[in-house]
């Protein structure tokens, strides 16, 4: 492995430990963002949220930190929206 490719291997930071170095509270980004303080620690800690929500979590950081993230910079699973299920309807 190459050092362009070992840098490319480096894990992301969670939005968890950069939120750490500011004033911002857990609560104070549910509140921005609108959704749970379950949804924004899932997001924080990286794990498997849906994209609409990690976005609105990380707007609401930006907004109140002043900071630019995007959601390419932190380590995060986004889950595939679900498709809608169509009920079959005989006659």
């Amino acid at each position: 492995m190459n050092e362009k490719q070992a840098v490319g291997k480096q894990k992301k930071p969670t939005l968890l430990s950069i939120r750490q170095r500011t004033q911002i509270s857990t609560e104070q980004l549910a509140e921005e963002a609108g959704v749970s303080l379950t949804e924004v620690y899932v997001v924080e800690i990286g794990g498997f949220v849906k994209k609409e929500v990690a976005s609105r979590v990380m707007a609401a950081f930006v907004k109140l930190s002043g900071m630019y993230y995007t959601l390419d910079d932190i380590r995060l699973h986004n889950v595939p929206p679900t498709r809608a299920r169509h009920k079959i309807v005989t006659h």
